[in-house]
């Protein structure tokens, strides 16, 4: 077993994938509502915190940061620490690859803090609004979105828009000075692990910018999906 201490402080144990996970991660209807990623999360904590036995809310309740950094773990100790990533230019005439190396012991951790509830008051509305951290249960909600937007997940961490249960318009009548200000707060108190990867083309120069954890090498070394 290997040990971890969450972003958020919890402990944890987890155990190595097997087949079993592989296949999970490989079943197209499980992966699109994110409920692959839960199972295997599930199966391969053999500890959280105290609890030795726990269920699919328990991994649902963790924040997301947390999530996150148990996938990377658990890759970690499966498949090792060294990724190797092929990447396309997305530039419309080029589209040459560009090879990309990741150690995952670099990727940067940052903690949360204690509080779970925070307020902020909108510098241009002057409106408080009472936002919460991400966790399993909104990702689970957000897997499902037809078209989730750029509010999609922002709307899902709002409790309260000057004292009042935000709607699907809330965000959208809002100032856009407004909505960056909220969204650089809420990125401001988040924690997790940081699995952006930024990097040019070697053959034009053009950026390329993606997710670690979004490329099939990530969890798939040395497989052609």
């Amino acid at each position: 077993m290997y040990t971890f201490t969450l972003p958020s402080g919890l402990e944890a144990e987890l155990r190595e994938m097997t087949g079993a996970e592989e296949s999970l991660l490989t079943n197209r209807r499980l992966m699109k509502d994110g409920e692959a990623v839960n199972q295997v999360l599930r199966n391969c904590l053999a500890r959280l915190g105290d609890k030795t036995e726990f269920g699919a809310k328990d991994v649902l309740d963790l924040l997301s940061g947390d999530r996150l950094f148990l996938l990377v773990k658990l890759r970690q100790i499966s498949f090792g620490d060294e990724v190797d990533l092929t990447l396309t230019c997305p530039a419309k005439d080029c589209g040459e690859t560009t090879d990309v190396h990741i150690a995952l012991d670099d990727l940067e951790v940052t903690s949360y803090g204690t509080e779970r509830e925070f307020i902020f008051e909108l510098p241009r509305s002057k409106k408080p609004v009472i936002f919460t951290l991400l966790d399993g249960h909104m990702e689970k909600r957000l897997a499902v979105l037809k078209a989730p937007d750029l509010h999609s997940a922002m709307l899902m961490r709002v409790k309260e828009i000057d004292g009042k249960a935000p709607n699907k318009n809330s965000l959208a009548e809002l100032p856009a000075f407004d909505l960056n200000a909220l969204r650089a707060e809420m990125q401001r108190v988040d924690g997790g692990i940081d699995t952006s990867i930024h990097t040019v083309c070697s053959s034009c120069g053009a950026r390329i910018v993606t997710r670690l954890e979004a490329e099939p090498p990530f969890l798939f070394p040395n497989v052609r999906l």
